[in-house]
């Protein structure tokens, strides 16, 4: 410190020393700038990062800014170079598991990029007033009102970047990510329910020539009138117990970061019968709780009786056999047809398998009651244990 000084203080030597300094503050300039520039290139962030961001790098040359600079969506915009130094010190203790081979996969698991990217990300090249919107056919949609809402650019085009649809991932524990431009992402923020952020009536995101059913509802099995209609029931089921597990999934994940703009869930957990019908629509349609409760396996001959119509609508093999609570043969009778009177071909089915399964549901006394002294004192046999 005193030989800076005495060079300070001496005149001869004081031009050599502003040299040297100027020298080093330049040189330091240069690596900065080299090292800032250097590693904001797509060929740092894909080649040295290679084994972390080989997936993303594969969808990334897939979508519509392959000619785009990394940075230009995952930096600042207008950033310094001070921000830009700083970032890169943050994110430097990445380098220990991507050398390590310990990295975490699948990377932004929670979707964390899209929720916490602010739209000047976008709109920094794409406006309201520089580009056409084009939604895609029977789509309405109002940007304005969404932007207006708080809802950023990445809310709905979170994959616009990264398209996942005709890339296939090779890190092992890599998989692909939701995409919310479809219907069922939609329903994050819209429903049909009563308070909802956002409306979910057709009318508002389809024109009235739109086709509203999907094809699925026209499949054979879907739905006919005495005929076969398990089909609506399996895929309900089958979306019922994937909306469960997926909020399972939702629940195990990391916080999202707190400079989040809305967090609107996950559209694995949205379950798609109800883009379409409101929660109350089965129960609605079929007259009993949709799907049954637990119980109601054993304790559903009450409500067959009180309300037998509501039972013929799935359970009944023909208009005859709708009629009454003649329908419950179809479950409770299988081995007949119900082209016959259960009772005409019960004689049949006890021959040939016994009459163990009947003492499931009929006390054995029924049974006497019923051959000795017919089917009018079976009912009030029936009546009596009811009455107990």
């Amino acid at each position: 410190m005193s030989r800076l000084k005495d060079l300070f203080r001496n005149p001869a030597k004081r031009p050599q020393l502003v040299i040297w300094l100027g020298t080093a503050a330049i040189a330091i300039a240069l690596v900065a700038a080299g090292s800032v520039l250097g590693t904001s290139t797509n060929w740092f962030c894909t080649e040295p990062c290679h084994v972390v961001h080989y997936d993303n790098t594969l969808t990334f040359n897939e979508g519509s800014h392959v000619m785009q600079s990394c940075i230009a969506c995952h930096e600042p915009v207008n950033g310094s170079p001070l921000t830009f130094i700083l970032m890169k010190i943050e994110v430097a203790p990445d380098l220990i598991p991507t050398i390590l081979g310990t990295f975490h996969l699948p990377m932004n698991e929670n979707h964390s990029v899209a929720f916490a990217m602010p739209e000047e990300q976008c709109t920094q090249c794409h406006t309201m007033e520089n580009r056409t919107l084009s939604p895609s056919a029977g789509i309405i949609m109002d940007h304005a009102a969404h932007a207006a809402g708080g809802i950023t650019c990445v809310s709905c085009h979170n994959r616009v970047a990264h398209p996942e649809d005709d890339v296939t991932y090779v890190l092992e524990g890599d998989k692909k990510h939701e995409d919310w431009m479809g219907m069922d992402a939609c329903f994050r923020c819209h429903s049909l329910e009563a308070g909802a952020l956002a409306p979910g009536a057709c009318a508002a995101c389809h024109p009235t020539d739109f086709d509203l059913v999907p094809p699925s509802h026209d499949a054979t099995g879907w739905y006919a009138e005495f005929g076969e209609s398990g089909g609506h029931a399996a895929a309900y089921t089958e979306e019922a117990a994937r909306v469960t597990s997926a909020e399972t999934w939702a629940e195990g994940l990391h916080e999202i970061e707190e400079n989040e703009t809305l967090d609107m869930g996950y559209e694995q957990t949205v379950n798609t019968c109800y883009t379409c019908h409101a929660k109350q629509f089965c129960t609605d349609c079929h007259g009993v709780e949709m799907p049954h409760p637990a119980a109601f396996a054993t304790d559903h001959g009450n409500a067959g009786r009180a309300d037998p119509a509501s039972c013929a609508k799935c359970h009944a093999r023909n208009e005859a056999e709708a009629e009454g609570t003649v329908f419950c043969n179809a479950c409770h009778h299988p081995q007949g047809t119900p082209e016959r009177p259960w009772i005409e071909q019960h004689f049949d089915a006890v021959k040939t398998g016994g009459a163990t399964g009947c003492f499931e549901c009929h006390d054995p006394k029924y049974c006497a009651v019923c051959h000795v002294s017919g089917p009018e004192a079976a009912a009030r046999f029936i009546q009596q244990e009811a009455g107990q």
